[in-house]
């Protein structure tokens, strides 16, 4: 096995083989019935004693897993766990579990044990897809204090069911650690990612060709706001098969570098084989041959594919039926409908290429690993006069000068033999960008009555059009009116919907009463921003915070008082900014003529922030939001 990541190695050497021991199965430990909380990870609801698993060979070549795992019940949301689903892959008998067996064990009164075990009748089969099955059950008599344990084996036909190992869940876990023994003359390539204040140790054994890697006290890892995908951040070793030897001296090598890849898939006929297809769209094609401009060809194409072939499933790199059967039914997976445009601007005489991509929630490319699994889309590049465009057929719509949205600021892969390689899908011009115009009066009875108009372009337009499909009402709560309870709304329309170069704009009235304390009523400015409340508020952070892309709001409101109405005074002007300048937010407030003019300019020139930044970024959003929800105090003139 090769390693591909540098790493600290620990001398933690507690046994011979330097692998931690456990006690027996069933077999429980004072230490462990003495838990009460984490010391490593105090909020936790439970935590993972231990997991272990081996995985071996049989002389069928097939791989076969065994794993354990010990948890404490620390909190009544933790009892949640002893639910317990176990998946492995059916499909063509690829997979099976045996020897499943679990045990729960609580301390009563009298500091006795209780021990319940799992009948074999409490666990059951059920299917999840045509690919995936589980085997579920629930742990009996589990309550706050409870020690489950349950273990297992699943066996796999080869090494293609070889997964990788995560140290880390969103609980915490005291001791992971995974044994791994690899087919004789294979090789494989495995990547660890961990905190660098995270020990592990890895131990390779060449007597039996096997590798342990074990990691300990490690906290759980639970949904953050703005959060990357979780997986980014998990502590995990990554395998993939890397090369083989031969008995006569001979090595094949699978995949190890960015060119292997791009060859080994333009080879594969669920990939590559699909490419250079005649369809059979030629009254598709002489209408784009009407178009001299090759961008309005590219748009007639992508605009046609997108409306007309419909996505099924979830996202993934390789066809299932081909491109053909996806023109001539309408319909293909997402590799389907985007290698079919591939081939129909390739046929038009523009240059495309293949672009692998990874979605934001599917995880960071790491451009020193050519792991195919590192990407789940496949999406076209087209090329015109030195301009780059990325389409996604199989997605929401997105204009074709702005990149998806769920692949801003990732990086991807161009599958090309000669012109392939990693890029950057930076967006510095297109931002989530909304502008609002409120005009308000408040009535002698504290009451305001209002108009706003909200304008929202670029990615913002799309947000809210993803809200609009779902609902009007949906739009008009997510955006507007969850964050202003009380608050009535009216004649709540939206424009623009069907042109792509106007702004959103959504319409409505509203009324709202507002707050009195004594003879003086408090007036609330912070309208519609999303930002009453500062979403940091935990002390630790463990992910980046990632905004997807640059920010930039702007709130205008004027508000008309009841003759004889003035504030007691008025907020001072205020510009906030942080010590990069990466945001800043601004309040500029007048009171002339019995009205107030009031305009907030909201502004991110960056759309991620690293962990270690958190605790300025927690602290300059407490500051915005107080200032954001600092009220002007309204009074009678003659009082």
């Amino acid at each position: 096995m090769r390693f591909v990541l540098p790493i600290l190695l620990l001398a933690f050497v507690p046994n011979a083989k330097g692998q931690t021991k456990v006690p027996e199965f069933g077999q429980f430990l004072a230490a462990e019935k003495a838990i009460t909380v984490c010391e490593f990870d105090p909020e936790a609801e439970a935590v993972i004693i231990f997991d272990k698993a081996e995985s071996t060979h049989n002389e069928d070549h097939n791989l076969i897993t065994k794993r354990r795992i010990r948890m404490k019940i620390l909190k009544p949301k933790g009892i949640r766990h002893a639910d317990v689903s176990i998946y492995y892959y059916s499909k063509e008998a690829f997979e099976s579990l045996f020897d499943i067996r679990a045990v729960v064990v609580n301390v009563n009164a009298n500091g006795g044990e209780e021990r319940k075990e799992l009948a074999s009748s409490a666990i059951f089969d059920s299917k999840v897809n045509d690919k995936w099955s589980e085997k579920k059950f629930a742990l009996p008599g589990v309550r706050v204090g409870s020690i489950i344990e349950y273990e297992y084996g699943r066996i796999s036909k080869n090494y293609n069911g070889l997964r990788d190992w995560y140290f880390q869940t969103e609980l915490p876990t005291m001791l992971s650690s995974y044994d791994l023994v690899i087919l004789p003359n294979y090789e494989f390539a495995y990547k660890v990612s961990k905190s660098p204040s995270l020990p592990i140790v890895v131990k390779n054994d060449k007597s039996n060709g096997s590798t342990y890697f074990e990691m300990k006290d490690i906290a759980g890892l639970r949904d953050e706001p703005f959060m990357d995908a979780k997986n980014d951040y998990l502590q995990k070793v990554e395998f993939q098969l890397s090369g083989y030897a031969g008995s006569f001296g001979g090595r094949t090598r699978y995949m190890t570098t960015w060119a292997e890849l791009s060859k080994e898939l333009l080879n594969n006929p669920s990939f590559g084989g699909q490419l250079n297809r005649n369809v059979g769209a030629d009254d598709l094609l002489n209408k784009a041959k009407t178009f001299t401009d090759p961008y309005e060809k590219m748009c007639l194409i992508y605009q046609y594919v997108h409306k007309n072939i419909f996505s099924k499933g979830a996202s993934t790199l390789y066809v299932q039926e081909g491109v053909k059967d996806a023109w001539k039914n309408k319909v293909g997976n997402s590799a389907e409908v985007n290698l079919l445009l591939i081939n129909l601007l390739k046929e038009a005489g523009l240059e495309v290429y293949p672009l692998l991509v990874s979605e934001r929630d599917h995880g960071k490319v790491r451009e020193g690993y050519p792991f195919l699994d590192q990407f789940n889309k496949v999406l076209a590049r087209v090329v015109i006069n030195d301009k780059k465009y990325v389409l996604d057929a199989a997605g929401i719509y997105t204009p074709p000068d702005m990149y998806p949205p769920d692949v801003v600021n990732t990086k991807a892969y161009i599958v090309d033999r000669k012109k392939g390689g990693i890029i950057d899908l930076e967006e510095t011009q297109k931002k989530n960008r909304n502008k609002i115009i409120l005009t308000a009066s408040v009535s002698e009875d504290g009451m305001i009555n209002g108009q706003v108009i909200a304008r929202s372009y670029d990615y913002a337009r799309l947000a809210r059009k993803q809200a609009l499909q779902k609902s009007k009402d949906f739009l008009l709560s997510e955006y507007f009116t969850d964050e202003h309870p009380g608050i009535k709304t009216d004649s709540f329309e939206v424009r623009n919907t069907d042109n792509d170069s106007l702004a959103l704009e959504q319409r409505f009235s509203y009324q709202l009463p507002i707050n009195a304390s004594g003879e003086y009523r408090l007036l609330n400015l912070n309208m519609f921003s999303g930002l009453h409340a500062n979403p940091f508020i935990s002390d630790i952070r463990f992910t980046d915070v990632n905004y997807g892309y640059l920010q930039h709001q702007e709130i205008l409101e004027l508000v008309s008082l009841p003759e004889g109405w003035i504030p007691e005074s008025l907020p001072k002007d205020t510009r906030l900014i942080t010590p990069d300048n990466s945001i800043s937010c601004a309040r500029y407030i007048t009171f002339t003529n019995n009205k107030l003019n009031v305009l907030f300019r909201i502004e991110f020139n960056r759309s991620v922030f690293d962990s270690g930044e958190y605790s300025t970024l927690k602290e300059f959003f407490k500051k915005m939001t107080n200032m954001l929800n600092e009220q002007v105090i309204l009074k009678e003139k003659n009082q």
